[in-house]
């Protein structure tokens, strides 16, 4: 019964899933290889032209990696990644890919972005790192970005920990790879599937956990590509940030703040960040590596970063989905939708 229950979360129907399409144009590619190396789904490969083009299977939930990192503007937005039916259909659809809206000031006239907001725009998260270490002066500056971060009756849920030493990383990239790839092969399999169905009914209640773009495009990702791309991306810094399961309002919304002051201090810093789920939400699954890392209730991994320096320019603007904003006005007679 849970399973038929669930049916429409755990087998969409795939024909009802669509991978977003990017297309190169070859008068402006110079075969640099960048928006292959950039893509965290290895959905490129080279074409008889020696041009990057969609493998014929590949996973894309339109993040547009590839296009921030190609140097040249060679890369087209086809289609964007959608679903047209069932539990996991895009709503609404299609949502228009868009740019930042044309800054303007309080008067309404045109201005130009301020600081802050070049700072968020042009973030993205970065997984090609250099094998270079990180001076912990610069970890401290990160550390402490989160360390002031506003919390829910200031009760400052947090903790931090740091791991620089190669052998731990790699041992914990391969426990939570182990539990990716049996995680993986449920998903795909008719009989183990019904072992998914525990993370949906939760609590709390979590079907983003087997969202097609997590479990298809992360996930497969990692399991697939395992040999050449690990779970922390040879990053020579990973920070477990844990919450305090008691805390006001609950850990997520304050580790998310937090988390989001020590993202943009990190890139600010010119070494780059990447928020990494599969991480901090697999740890917390293996007692043994919980144990190793002092990790004991009430406290919890609710996120981890990697760190590093980049290899390449991976950071810019691309367009977002925008979905329409609903509007109640002074005066006027109800809502007004903004598309």
């Amino acid at each position: 019964m849970p399973l038929e229950k669930y049916q429409d979360i755990l087998r969409p129907n795939m024909e009802h899933v669509h991978m977003g399409v990017m297309k190169v144009d070859h008068d402006k590619c110079t075969k640099c290889g960048l928006c292959m190396r950039n893509c965290p789904f290895q959905a490129w490969e080279l074409d008889e032209g020696g041009y990057p083009a969609l493998k014929e299977e590949y996973e894309c939930f339109s993040c547009y990696n590839c296009k921030v990192a190609c140097p040249n503007d060679a890369l087209i937005i086809v289609d964007p990644y959608h679903v047209d039916e069932g539990y996991w259909k895009t709503d609404p659809y299609p949502l228009p890919a868009k740019m930042p809206l044309e800054p303007k000031d309080e008067n309404g006239n045109v201005t130009e972005w301020n600081a802050v907001e070049k700072i968020i725009y042009n973030r993205r998260s970065v997984r090609n790192l250099k094998d270079k270490p990180v001076p912990e002066s610069l970890i401290q500056r990160v550390l402490e970005a989160g360390r002031f971060a506003p919390s829910a009756g200031n009760c400052q849920p947090w903790k931090f920990i740091v791991i620089t030493d190669k052998a731990l990383i790699k041992e914990i990239e391969k426990g939570v790879t182990g539990i990716l790839e049996f995680f993986y092969a449920a998903y795909k399999s008719d009989k183990m599937v019904q072992n998914l169905v525990p993370l949906i009914e939760g609590p709390p209640f979590a079907p983003g956990s087997v969202d097609p773009r997590v479990i298809l495009g992360g996930v497969g990702s990692v399991v697939k590509n395992k040999e050449i791309m690990g779970v922390a991306f040879n990053a020579p810094v990973l920070i477990l940030v844990l919450g305090d399961e008691r805390s006001i309002s609950g850990p997520a919304l304050n580790i998310g703040i937090c988390g989001q002051n020590m993202n943009l201090v990190a890139n600010s810093l010119g070494i780059k960040a990447c928020w990494n789920g599969f991480v901090a939400n697999v740890l917390n699954t293996l007692p043994p590596l919980k144990k190793k890392l002092g990790i004991k209730a009430p406290w919890t991994v609710v996120v981890s970063f990697c760190l590093g320096y980049p290899e390449f320019k991976q950071e810019g603007i691309v367009p977002r989905e925008y979905r329409p904003v609903t509007w109640f006005r002074e005066g006027a007679d109800g809502p007004e939708i903004h598309k």
